[in-house]
């Protein structure tokens, strides 16, 4: 049941007006499909039998029936998952559990999201002559632990805060070149504008982000989608940096894997480096 919602969530903010409104019923009210017929669940969601049948065919099912059919399979293999919100009668150790399952669910809705866009964007990278990351407060941090990954390789790379920085390194790509910004709802202006000039540039552009529908895609041309619910205050949640950091990582040891190239030794002579830094 949680994959199916998920996939409906993340399609509800580029749908059209009625069916948005059909998806949003269905996530609000997800038995009500079970025992409605088609013409009383497009009047329960004021949405219309056509719109339906639209949203049913986007979904990759061929009618009404087969999206019931598919609900009443996941309602019994297992109910919707819902996140517990920490409570100030909690414990650390429930804590604990509760920011681990959140953790790990966040990291299961995100596998539901997963696309041939990673293909694509590990051959990207691994035919690209330096790769860049932008992205600005927190999703900056995800875009450090990229670079300390490759700048360990030895691969030509960057990541930097300071924002005329970023539009300075996206200026100065070209064909060959990889931009990957991290922006979590692609809205970020200062993001979109660096990748707005690295993709006039040439440069192949790919973007971790939650969103479907934002200004960051328009220049974007490979996507890789989170699966994260954030209504808290501040959009404070760690779980969204830890998607972030898993889609890097996979990005990273793919390149390791699929790149003609023994990087052993550089990786214990950039250790070796570190470990000079240690007190004994």
């Amino acid at each position: 049941m949680n994959e199916l919602l998920v996939k409906i969530r993340f399609l509800i903010p580029s749908l059209p007006r009625a069916e948005k409104a059909f998806a949003q019923a269905l996530v609000e009210n997800p038995d009500a499909i079970t025992h409605l017929t088609l013409a009383q669940i497009a009047a329960e969601s004021n949405s219309s039998e056509a719109s339906v049948i639209r949203f049913c065919k986007r979904m990759g099912y061929h009618g009404y029936m087969d999206l019931k059919d598919a609900f009443i399979l996941a309602m019994a293999d297992g109910s919707e998952v819902h996140e517990e919100e920490i409570e100030e009668s909690d414990d650390i150790s429930v804590i604990l559990k509760k920011v681990f399952q959140s953790n790990v669910q966040t990291l299961q809705n995100t596998m539901v999201l997963a696309n041939e866009g990673y293909t694509d964007a590990l051959n990207a990278m691994i035919g690209a002559k330096s790769i860049h990351f932008f992205g600005v407060g927190d999703a900056y941090a995800a875009c450090q632990f990229a670079f300390m990954k490759f700048c360990r390789l030895g691969i030509p790379c960057s990541a930097h805060s300071d924002v005329m920085l970023q539009y300075t390194i996206a200026d100065n790509l070209g064909p060959g070149d990889v931009a990957l910004a991290v922006s979590y709802e692609g809205r970020s202006r200062n993001v979109v504008q660096a990748m707005k000039i690295a993709k006039k540039r040439g440069a192949t552009t790919i973007s971790i982000t939650k969103m479907n529908k934002s200004p960051l895609l328009k220049y974007t041309d490979i996507s890789l989608f989170i699966s994260v619910s954030d209504l808290t205050i501040g959009r404070d949640k760690a779980t969204r940096r830890v998607a972030d950091q898993f889609i890097l990582d996979v990005l990273y040891l793919g390149y390791i894997t699929k790149t003609k190239k023994d990087y052993s030794k550089c990786l214990k002579r950039t250790q070796a480096a570190i470990d000079c830094n240690k007190i004994m």
